[in-house]
């Protein structure tokens, strides 16, 4: 016997039954050598064949117990020295998907995988042979085959076809019913259509009818049969009638009957049925809405009893009312070319159809051809909108003489009732691409205007200040895992039709748009239906104003994950994964296990990584770490989310020199914490200053701790001033005042009005005199007094100046009686002038600059580095007065340290550069230019994660550009092609080649790099492969 030759009869592969294990297998040993050689012979995946999926846990287990190398995803065990035992029967029961919505009874022979299931963690291909053999001696099942097909758009590789659309199709008997006894499962792959499978079946009975009339056979396709021949019709306005076979649809509808005026209905008014008799239908009213005229209304006597509602229902049915009525429908015009993945009829995977052939060239069955304007429910219509522009549309109503119309692409709000012929209507396609209700995917093109050839570079229409999107759709087009993902149509089983916001609409739009870029012509792509859904999914986005093209990105992740998310029933986690800082691998472990239990796709395989945040309390030193995803890396310029702030200090003791600062600060930061960062470099307590703008000599105004540092303008003059403490003893009162103080002089052609330096004292807020003010404001003035008697000492005891207060902010009238009484604690505000009495008594007092000062002359320069920029995200800093946070340990608020770091590197990385600046008081673009490398791009010196430091090198492949000034300017983008490798200017509907030295820009905003050695066609497979998970 063979090695390999089951011992047994092999049970039925196509079975789908639990069979009982079979005795008398071979050995270990010669298992291993029989799969061995199968896999050998049979393991290269080719186009057309079939392969089979099988449990990796049963797998493992078999690996285990033979030591079989064959299989390059899982090796066996060499450490075990006892041994394994033999494996159970095949158990592939965990793979299958529970039944779907809408799918309805499929048979035992279609085997649906679970949507969550993944190859290597959940199962492995396994040629036929193999599986048969395996399951010859250890039984088992079920039978889960796929096929293999062709695809790929940067290089073309074989994939098996994991979730196919299974047709299960019925011959057309002579009595023109279904032979439901024979119905055969065909997988179609989803991006296909029905109207290929026409075709195919078509030439294969022209084939079969050549040849002969085969006998029909158990199993055998129901398309091979003895009538088939081929007998040319004739020629009508639908193609699908030119071929010798068409399909037919079973649609199922529940009865119903119209409604009529004056019967006895139950109105739906929040949620509360209400019963009353029906007064008008929906055509009476501009909403749609039906009037009824409610028995408790009436009851209660109300003046206008009517109740407008949508929603009605018969109070007693009629009869047939309600039942189930099926009916043999033709599948002709858009339903044949949309694609399996979201065609109607094919919800839940699976499509119920019966083939009907000609019978010497006469159909069995008849088909009644009706008039276009014979309208019912879901017909396609073009339709002229009250702009007098052609659009497609949709038939959502129909009564007499009327139709209620859906325009595809736009909201309910515009739909309406047009009479049946109206020169408004038109046949479908006559005025409008052709397109059904099941296919949105509507973008007109041209084959103009673009300039290139390559396949995949190709212009977009700009339609009206969408430079924007045109931009980023250009970067995202060029996304290696994307493009696979999409133009080979595996993201059409991944799409959740429940989808918050787009129920699946972006992904579809997305999709649709990314294969219309990559046809195989050159042309110019109009992106109208995109641009549409996304302005659905984010109405900021629905209009024609300039936006940015960094929030549309973001938009649109958001858009195709929650689309494509296979997470259907989201887990709840009440403790968020957070460390101190000594268990880092473990936590961050934790918290990617918890995010991708709610959210997993595509997005986030290949697109979003982690940021390591740590905030440290400056008071017991408690380090509180978390790590959040992250799928824009938003990189500030140095220095830009700071600024350095001038600031002369004056302190109260009249001995110690003024000095000036450049003070560090927060630009989104409070005046507080430019106080507290004054204070640290000068020594003195924050609590003790007082900051205040200086305007020609005098205090223009003390600035408020609460207000924003963003409000100091950069030619504002800075002081900050030292407040003298005082003796509660000998100085009681109930709180404190600032005296404002500047200086004067007797000769109004001298500069100290102008050039002095003013300074603040601090007064006790109760009643006092004048002469005791001035003893305290004199104090302070002294220190601006020369050593040498100046000429007007004599006059004023001693002291060259006279001291003058005012309580009024209009006017220069101060007083200098001595004698004058002030009530400090109900003024407003308290401003005195020290008038000197000739300009020689006055010296000013020198002011020293702090190293922080001559610091600032070396900083600068034109060009900054991208490493600088990730410098400056990873600086430590202080949190902000407002943004404290809440120590664990200490139980309060705390401006703690905060520092981050990134963690996990994706295998896309996007880079925002953050070239705007919004405050309150000022918006800015900066424009400096930032260095960044075309290629090797090391991420590893920026990661804390010794996992993802190995792997850190990326290369650019898009930038997204920005030209222009704030609320305006340009958007365009640079691309390289995954074809031919050449660089690409994409600028609209313009597309040029470019050198690889010019991708280097000033204008450059976002980019796009990816991962050295990141296979694109492997993440798309890996992507497929994985499906949205099930809710059980």
């Amino acid at each position: 016997m063979p090695a390999g030759k089951p011992m047994q009869e092999t049970p039925e592969p196509g079975s789908n039954e639990r069979v009982a294990k079979v005795t008398g297998r071979p050995s270990p040993e010669k298992q291993a050598e029989a799969v061995a050689a199968l896999m050998k012979q049979h393991g290269t995946m080719k186009e057309g064949q079939k392969w089979t999926l099988i449990a990796s846990r049963w797998l493992e287990a078999w690996v285990n117990h033979t030591k079989c190398k064959a299989f390059w995803q899982y090796r066996p065990d060499e450490k075990s020295t006892g041994g394994f035992p033999a494996p159970d029967a095949i158990d592939n029961s965990p793979l299958k998907a529970p039944p779907r919505p809408g799918a309805g009874d499929t048979p035992d022979s279609i085997v649906q995988i679970r949507l969550n299931a993944q190859e290597i963690r959940d199962f492995f291909y396994v040629p036929k042979p193999v599986w048969e053999v395996l399951v010859s001696w250890y039984g088992g099942g079920p039978l889960v085959e796929r096929g293999t097909k062709l695809a790929g758009v940067i290089e073309k590789r074989v994939k098996v076809d994991l979730h196919p659309v299974f047709l299960l199709v019925s011959k057309c008997k002579s009595d023109g019913e279904a032979d439901n006894e024979n119905t055969m499962a065909l997988p179609c792959p989803r991006e296909g259509n029905l109207g290929e499978v026409l075709k195919t079946l078509a030439a294969e009975g022209s084939s079969s009818s050549s040849s002969g009339s085969p006998k029909e056979r158990k199993g055998e396709s129901p398309m091979e049969t003895e009538d088939s021949g081929e007998t040319e019709g004739k020629e009508t306005e639908n193609k699908d009638k030119e071929l010798p076979v068409r399909f037919w649809y079973l649609e199922t509808k529940r009865k119903e009957f119209p409604f009529k005026v004056g019967e006895r209905v139950e109105a739906c008014y929040n949620n509360e049925w209400y019963i009353g008799d029906l007064d008008a239908l929906p055509v009476e009213d501009e909403y749609n809405r039906y009037s009824v005229i409610c028995d408790v209304d009436k009851k209660a006597g109300k003046s206008t009893p009517k109740t407008l509602v949508k929603v009605i229902r018969r109070v007693e049915k009629l009869e047939g009312e309600g039942d189930i009525v099926s009916t043999w429908r033709p599948v002709t015009g858009a339903q044949l070319t949309t694609e399996l993945g979201i065609l109607k009829l094919a919800k839940g995977g699976v499509c119920k159809l019966m083939v009907e052939r000609k019978v010497e060239g006469k159909w069995v069955r008849e088909l009644k051809i009706k008039k276009w304007r014979d309208f019912q429910v879901d017909d396609n219509v073009d339709c002229k909108d009250t702009q007098f522009k052609w659009l497609p549309a949709v038939i959502k109503k129909v009564r007499t003489g009327d139709v209620y119309v859906h325009y595809v692409g736009y909201k309910e709000r515009w739909d309406e009732w047009i009479p049946i012929n109206s020169d408004r209507l038109a046949e479908p396609g006559s005025k409008c691409k052709e397109r059904g209700v099941d296919d949105d995917d509507y973008y007109s093109s041209s084959s103009w205007g673009s300039g290139a050839e390559t396949r995949g570079s190709v212009g977009l229409r700009n339609l009206g200040n969408t430079c924007f999107m045109n931009s980023t759709l250009q970067c995202m087009n060029a996304t290696p895992s994307l493009v696979n993902f999409f133009v080979d149509g595996d993201y059409l089983s991944q799409i959740n039709p429940d989808a918050y916001k787009s129920h699946g609409r972006i992904a579809k739009e997305f999709g649709a748009l990314v294969k219309e870029m990559w046809a195989s012509r050159p042309h110019t792509v109009t992106p109208r239906n995109f641009k549409s859904a996304i302005g659905e999914f984010a109405p900021r986005f629905s209009g024609y104003a300039q936006q940015d093209s960094q929030e549309l990105l973001a938009c649109l992740l958001e858009g195709l994950h929650e689309d494509l998310n296979r997470v259907r029933k989201k887990p709840y986690f009440p403790d968020p994964a957070i460390g101190n800082g000594t268990d880092d691998e473990k936590v961050a472990a934790k918290a990617w296990k918890m995010y991708q239990a709610r959210e997993d796709s595509v997005v986030i395989d290949n697109i979003y990584g982690q940021i390591r945040s740590q905030v440290i309390c400056p008071e017991c030193n408690k380090a509180s770490v978390k790590f959040d995803e992250c799928g824009i890396l938003q990189l500030p310029f140095p220095s830009v989310d700071t600024k350095v702030q001038v600031i002369t200090v004056v302190p109260a003791d009249i001995a110690k020199p003024r000095i000036k600062y450049g003070v560090t600060v927060n630009k989104n930061g409070k005046i507080a914490d430019l106080k507290d960062a004054t204070g640290v470099l000068s020594g003195i307590k924050a609590s003790r200053l007082a900051i205040a703008e200086v305007y020609t000599g005098k205090i223009y105004k003390v600035l408020s701790p609460k207000a924003d540092v963003s409000s100091i303008m950069d030619n504002d003059v800075i002081y900050a001033f030292e407040c003298p403490l005082l003796d509660p003893e000998n100085m009681p009162g109930t709180g404190v005042i600032l005296a404002k103080v500047k200086h004067n002089s007797e000769d109004h052609r001298s500069s100290i009005t102008r050039e002095s330096i003013p300074f603040v004292v601090a007064l006790p807020a109760r009643k006092m005199k004048a002469g005791e003010m001035k003893e305290i404001v004199g104090a302070s003035a002294l220190a601006h007094m020369r050593k040498s008697e100046g000429k007007g000492a004599a006059a004023t005891s001693g002291r060259p100046f006279k001291i003058g207060f005012k309580t009024s902010s209009y006017g220069e009238d101060y007083k200098y009686d001595e004698d004058e009484e002030y009530d400090l604690g109900s003024a407003e505000l308290l401003a005195a002038v020290v008038t000197w009495n000739d300009s020689d008594d006055y010296a000013s007092v020198p002011i020293h600059e702090d190293k922080t000062i001559k610091d600032l002359g070396g900083a600068g320069g034109d060009m900054i580095t991208l490493n600088g920029c990730l410098q400056a995200f990873t600086k430590e800093e202080v949190l902000t007065h407002g943004n404290e946070y809440r120590c664990p340990t200490c139980k309060k608020m705390q401006r703690g340290k905060k520092k981050l770091d990134l963690w996990r590197l994706p295998n896309i990385l996007i880079v925002q550069l953050k070239r705007f600046q919004y405050t309150r008081a000022w918006r800015d673009k900066i424009d400096t230019n930032v260095d960044y490398p075309l290629e090797g791009l090391d991420m590893a010196p920026w990661t804390k994660s010794k996992e993802f430091k190995r792997n850190a090198i990326y290369d650019l492949y898009a930038v997204s550009c920005h030209g222009g000034g704030l609320g305006g300017g340009h958007y365009w983008a640079y691309a390289k092609n995954l074809v031919d490798k050449n660089w690409y200017t994409l600028n609209d509907s313009s597309v040029r080649k470019m050198s690889e030295q010019a991708v280097k820009t000033k204008e450059a905003y976002l980019l796009f790099y990816a991962r050295r050695g990141f296979d694109g066609t492997r993440a798309a497979r890996d992507a497929q492969a994985k499906s949205p998970k099930s809710s059980s």
